[in-house]
């Protein structure tokens, strides 16, 4: 087949992100532990991002307010200014994190360009997603970079419409089953999984879809021999 564009999933797949939330996660919950016990707050941080994500969206900016909420409701009001002023102060250390790249991310990209356009594409708040571009350094080696704000069939098509992709001729590699993968097949495209050590809950997924242009690696330096195998297939 004639393969002419490849995106990449920025957070968790270029460059470590989800274990900020963790480790984020697990300061609130020793904030919290006079009021409830750690599952309690855990689960009730899960269901106030879910149900907030229509609102603030993806990102460290939603997740802040999220948590301020939990604070709030798992305390029953009971939560102090100086807690709230701490878990503000905890959001504020998540966006001003450095980028952690991934080992060899650099070498995969600078190896593909020069046959291949490179995208971009992301979901979640627009500055915070540019700013980590920026510390990345890698923001020069795509042919077009791409922030929207949730990962479906429409965003895509929207995006493939905007950089004249033809979706036969895509394949995107990411380390989210229904953000990376499954609306990409679902267009006609290639969807390549990276899994990740952390996964955020709204990107849980139990099974591995079971179609032919369906690919999993172990790590991104796995993927130049995946491009060439997916180039030459019929």
């Amino acid at each position: 087949m004639t393969l002419l564009d490849i995106g990449f999933d920025a957070d968790d797949t270029l460059w470590h992100c989800e274990h900020l939330f963790a480790e984020t996660q697990a300061e609130l919950q020793e904030i919290l532990v006079k009021h409830a016990p750690e599952d309690e707050v855990e689960a009730k941080l899960h269901a106030t991002e879910l149900e907030n994500v229509k609102l603030f969206g993806y990102g460290i900016k939603g997740f802040t307010l999220s948590m301020v909420e939990t604070a709030v409701q798992i305390s029953h009001g009971r939560v102090t200014g100086d807690e709230v002023h701490r878990i503000l102060m905890m959001g504020k250390r998540m966006l001003e994190a450095p980028v952690d790249l991934m080992p060899g991310i650099r070498d995969v990209l600078e190896a593909l360009r020069g046959s291949y356009r490179l995208l971009l594409i992301t979901k979640g708040d627009v500055l915070d997603q540019t700013n980590k571009i920026d510390k990345s350094g890698l923001g020069d080696l795509f042919d077009a970079i791409e922030v929207v704000q949730n990962k479906d069939t429409g965003a895509y098509r929207d995006v493939f419409d905007r950089n004249g992709v033809r979706p036969g001729s895509f394949l995107m590699v990411g380390n989210s089953i229904p953000s990376d993968v499954l609306p990409v097949l679902e267009l006609g495209g290639w969807g390549v999984h990276i899994p990740y050590e952390h996964v955020a809950i709204h990107e849980r997924h139990d099974a591995d879809p079971p179609h032919n242009r369906f690919r999993r690696l172990c790590h991104i330096g796995e993927l130049p021999a995946l491009v060439e195998e997916v180039r030459s297939s019929p």
